[in-house]
């Protein structure tokens, strides 16, 4: 393997894709190269914000099953002082439409609890379904061979992390520390060609510290963000806040 060769390994370094021999020889590398050592750091970055975004909550089942179980599990009887007359005990009628009661009660409470559990629980897979598809996405993207990354200061506070391939023909951003835009403003990503146009990709709807996925790179040699009113803007109408340089 030759030197050119290992400098392409970061990414499938990061998501543990190299054999034994292949891992020896990059380590070996990026202990005198501080360029390799630091793509790495910011990767592992990114892999952390993806193991976030995609981590699961216990099943809301377990609450409502433990609370059921609460409702019809009977206490410890108290400990009466042999002072104390014992009250007489209920008739078995009376006993009986006690616990039919208590069993209508907990049977109603916890149909309406799985009823708004059902829908909560198809929103939350559908929300857990795309985000295994772009956890999937964002992987093959920092194992390709050319998988390049920029760490760059957003004007106004905080950073933006881009990763991009061009054999992909893709490119990820994300950010850490971003404040809110200014009221009736919003953020928009564009991807900018050297001839000074840009298209538009989208405004930043996702969740904070979420990666946004940007998909054919037709030429385009940066990646910007400017602040546009709510709803966004055709073309940028104001400078940008941050510019990135995409691979070549």
């Amino acid at each position: 393997m030759t030197e050119a060769e290992v400098h392409t390994l970061t990414g499938a370094y990061v998501c543990d894709a190299l054999g034994d021999d292949e891992r020896a020889a990059f380590e070996a590398h990026m202990d005198r190269c501080e360029e390799c050592a630091s793509e790495v750091r910011e990767l592992r970055e990114v892999a952390a914000i993806m193991a976030a975004a995609t981590a699961r909550q216990p099943p809301v089942t377990l609450k409502a099953a433990v609370d059921a179980r609460i409702g019809i599990t009977r206490q410890v009887p108290p400990i009466v002082s042999k002072m104390t007359a014992t009250p007489a005990p209920p008739t078995e009628h009376a006993a009986g439409s006690r616990r039919l009661r208590a069993a209508w009660a907990v049977a109603a409470a916890l149909a309406l609890l799985a009823a708004g559990l059902g829908w909560r629980t198809i929103d939350q897979q559908h929300r857990i379904s795309a985000l295994d598809a772009q956890s999937t996405q964002i992987s093959r993207l920092l194992a390709a061979p050319d998988a390049h990354s920029v760490r760059v200061q957003v004007t106004g506070g905080g950073t933006a992390l881009v990763m991009d391939s061009r054999s992909r023909d893709e490119a990820a951003v994300s950010f850490s520390a971003l404040a809110q835009p200014p009221s009736g403003k919003t953020y928009q990503l564009w991807l900018m060609a050297p001839d000074g146009s840009a298209r538009s990709v989208g405004l930043m709807q996702q969740a904070p510290g979420q990666p946004i996925v940007v998909t054919g790179l037709t030429g385009e040699a940066q990646v910007g963000m400017t602040i546009e009113p709510s709803g966004g803007s055709p073309r940028p109408t104001t400078t940008p806040i941050m510019v990135a340089s995409l691979g070549a």
